[in-house]
Parts: C-alpha cells; structure tokens; sequence
C-alpha cells in the first residue's frame, strides 16, 4: 500500500514545496481573499466511509473505452486494479461507481494501480465530492508512480484545485519539485463540478489538459521515472468545524498509449 504523508505547508503564495522521505508537503490551493491555513492545524482524526453521503446515480452513461485501451475502469466493481484501504487520514475505496480518495487531514491520501506503464495519456472525470465552502483543496492524477523499498515515492503529479489552479509536479524519493507551480485558470470548474482531466506522459513531455483545454507543458527530469502506474489523490488545507476534510471521486478513466 503506498504511504501517506504529512508535511509542512505548501502553498501558491511562497511557491515552495519540500518533503522528507516520509513526508510529502501539502499544495495549498488558495484564491484571492482566502485565509491560507495556519501551521497550527489540528491533528489528523479519522472518518470512516460509513459517514460519506449516498452517491446519487445519474443516467449518463460512459461511452466503451476504445478497443486499443491499455487500461480501462468505470468502478463499478473491484477489478483488483487498484489499491483498498481505510486508515488514519485516508481512505481509498471502489464505492458507487467511483474511485474514491479521502483525506482527513493535513496530508496528501492517495491510492494506486498495479499495472506497469510507461508512455500514457490518462483520461479520467475529477469531482470534489466533499470539501471547505472555499474549495480550497488539491485532486490529483498520478503517472509513473512507483515506492522504493525505503518507502520513498516518485513520479510525476498534476493536479487541479476546486477553487480553479493547476499544477505540474516531479516526486523523486519523497521530494517534489514544481515543474508548472500553482497557476489560475477559468477553465477549470469551480467547487464540485466535474473537471475531465487529461494527463499525458510520453517520453520527456508531460502535459496537462482540463476539459479540452491544455494548460500546462512540462518536461520531464534528468533521471526520472520512465514507468510506474496510475495513481489519485486528494488533500484538503482548510480546517471547518475542526475537520479537514477533502474527498474526491474518480470516474470514467481510460488509458492509452499516444
């Protein structure tokens, strides 16, 4: 099971971001006018998933991935693809038709596939499904993603916050580097619409597409990782009623070579 990890913050107004092996710093997603979280936040508590509301279903209806799909999920049943857990702080959970990744607390949570990729394009639906009343949280897609037998994580992130950034990020042995830092974008969907997300990681080009709008290029690392699996992940760096809460839900994914 990957780890998850606690840190000190990070955030849009000092663009820095810096983790130990076994901690990986939370991207704060702020917008003009909103409190930033303090260092004193509260601890970690934990949320069982009895407590998340009833997905309400809809009668949209995903189209078949196409014949050539490397890997393809809707959630509506465990495939055995990804990772289950329910810990403190996380919960990564097939529930509903959706990939679900919460965390409850000041930490990035998030969960993984197994199958071993090398060039994709990741095509999937992001939904904040719980969060602050100011969005201010991070939901992410990962590619490359790999744990070293230390437990340190690499890869790459992308990552989109529910009060309209998106980022670009490089994970190498538990530290990230910003390869696109916290930007704003009208394209992105405010609070909890859907975003489709567009990741593609081919060779030493990472781009970023949200709702068919591309808004970041990056390239890869010098040494970096050149395959690992899919993964998401969700953080929250607002504290309501004592509780720092970011859910986010993972749907319709489909992965394919460019």
């Amino acid at each position: 099971m990957l780890q998850n990890y606690q840190g000190e913050e990070m955030n849009k107004r000092n663009r820095s971001i810096f983790v130990s092996v076994i901690a990986i710093i939370a991207l704060a997603c702020a917008c003009p006018g909103t409190a930033l979280p303090g260092t004193d936040q509260p601890p970690a508590t934990f949320a069982p998933i009895s407590t998340i509301p009833p997905i309400v279903p809809t009668d949209e209806v995903a189209p078949p991935p196409p014949a050539d799909a490397l890997l393809a999920d809707d959630f509506s049943v465990d495939t055995g693809e990804w990772e289950l857990y329910s810990e403190d702080a996380a919960i990564a959970e097939v529930q509903n038709g959706v990939y679900v990744v919460r965390s409850t607390g000041d930490t990035w949570a998030w969960g993984g596939g197994v199958t071993n990729l090398t060039d994709v394009v990741i095509d999937v639906d992001v939904t904040l499904a719980e969060g602050p009343s100011n969005y201010n949280v991070g939901l992410g897609v990962m590619c490359r993603l790999s744990e070293a037998a230390d437990g340190s994580i690499s890869g790459y992130i992308f990552a989109i916050s529910a009060d309209a950034f998106y980022y670009i990020g490089s994970i190498d042995g538990g530290s990230i580097t910003a390869l696109v830092d916290w930007t704003s974008s009208d394209t992105v969907n405010l609070g909890y619409e859907t975003n489709k997300m567009r990741v593609t990681c081919n060779g030493d080009n990472l781009t970023l597409e949200v709702n068919g709008e591309l808004l970041g290029t990056a390239s890869a690392v010098a040494g970096g990782p050149t395959n690992g699996s899919v993964g998401f992940t969700a953080t929250s760096y607002e504290s309501e009623n004592g509780d720092p809460i970011a859910e986010g839900h993972f749907d319709n994914l489909v992965v394919t070579a460019p």
